[in-house]
């Protein structure tokens, strides 16, 4: 063999070796390959966007009171109850009699007024009479000294004849101007006793304990057989209309947020349901010393409201459409608000304003639209940037899956 065969055959042999070398590092590079698995994206449960009614609250504690309590009693002191036609709970009409007291003494006294009158009007006829008399005798006093004058002047009276006629006529004219003042104080005495009577006619009616206005009766302080005095408070308390209220205090940061005329829902300690309402009266001060400011609501009527219930009131300052998602949604760096939005597959952390919230839910007023699926636990397992298979739930509590 030739020394070029020779060379020909080495070259050939170092080829077949590199290639057979090559062949086996690729082989050994698949295999090596194949050991590995393939990197899977973690699960990782989302919820869209959703656009629902959001209504912002704030829930107050108070007391049922009465909107307007009325003291029923009566100026009549010293006379004893007789009778008593009201009790606690009871639900009057206004005029309705609640209690009667006795009468006796106001109706003697009545009587003594009436015989005062008929004598003050015997006295007035007696008094006319005298001045017609009077009259008369000023009359015929007057024709006398008319002719004693005449006489007088013809010198056929004496100067002494003349003045007895004028005296005569001078007492008549007195006698006159007595008989009317009588009639005068007659008269007035006559005004005195038709005001008595007027106090006791008023008395009288007052004895009879009437309501002054319909609604229920909170409490009773009369007594059978118990005497009235200025100084036993009133006999009677009614709850006007049978309305209530609730009366409550709030923090003076919440204050401005009411207006009157919200609706409001009202728990009543021991019933089931609750009782609508609207805030009737905000208070223009607030307390120095807790802070506190207060607020009038009024309730609906229910027999079942009684005065001194508890009750949680939770008022609706604000009632929108908007797009929401749940509270476990959010996350928070600093004062800043955060949605992780899922988009391709991938998370983006999102700067987000937000508006209403309640129990689960807040609405998002700005970085969010309409349907965009924003995981349902944020912050809880991916970051921003990951790479994640999105599945989609309806139950805002779930979390992420690896």
């Amino acid at each position: 063999m030739s020394r070029y065969s020779k060379k020909v055959l080495v070259s050939l042999a170092l080829a077949s070796s590199l290639s057979l070398s090559a062949m086996a590092g690729a082989m050994a590079e698949e295999k090596a390959a194949a050991a590995v698995p393939e990197t899977k994206a973690p699960v990782i449960n989302v919820i869209p966007a959703g656009k629902s009614e959001m209504v912002s609250t704030i829930t107050v504690n108070g007391t049922i009171v009465p909107r307007q309590e009325v003291a029923v009693g009566t100026d009549v002191a010293g006379l004893l109850v007789l009778e008593l036609n009201a009790d606690q709970g009871d639900v009057v009409k206004e005029g309705d009699i609640l209690a009667r007291l006795d009468k006796s003494a106001l109706q003697i006294q009545l009587a003594q007024i009436d015989a005062q009158r008929a004598q003050a009007d015997a006295s007035i006829s007696q008094s006319e009479a005298q001045i017609v008399d009077a009259e008369i005798a000023v009359r015929q006093a007057m024709e006398a000294l008319e002719r004693a004058r005449a006489l007088s002047s013809k010198g056929i009276n004496s100067k002494m004849e003349l003045d007895n006629a004028t005296n005569a006529h001078d007492s008549a004219n007195a006698r006159l101007n007595t008989a009317r003042q009588a009639l005068v104080a007659t008269q007035s005495q006559l005004q005195l006793v038709a005001a008595q009577k007027r106090d006791v006619l008023l008395r009288l009616e007052k004895a009879d304990v009437k309501a002054p206005t319909a609604g229920v009766v909170l409490s009773r302080n009369a007594l059978l057989g118990g005497i009235v005095s200025f100084n036993a408070g009133p006999l009677f308390r009614i709850a006007r209309d049978a309305q209530f209220e609730v009366a409550a205090n709030i923090p003076e940061v919440d204050l401005p947020r009411l207006k009157e005329g919200m609706p409001v829902s009202v728990r009543v300690s021991g019933m089931e349901e609750p009782v609508s309402g609207r805030v009737r009266l905000i208070s223009p001060e607030i307390n120095a010393s807790s802070r506190l400011g207060s607020v009038k609501i009024t309730l609906e009527k229910n027999p079942a409201i009684r005065p001194g219930n508890f009750a949680r009131a939770v008022v609706e300052l604000t009632r929108r459409d908007g797009i929401n998602v749940p509270l476990s949604a959010v996350v928070y760096h600093g004062r800043t608000a955060l949605v992780q939005v899922v988009k391709d597959g991938v998370i983006e952390s999102r700067t987000v304003e937000l508006g209403i919230r309640n129990d689960r839910a807040v609405e998002v007023l700005k970085g969010l639209a309409e349907g965009e699926e924003v995981v349902a636990r944020a912050g809880t397992f991916v970051a921003n940037g990951d790479r994640v298979t999105p599945v989609r739930v309806t139950d805002e509590a779930t979390g992420a899956i690896k």
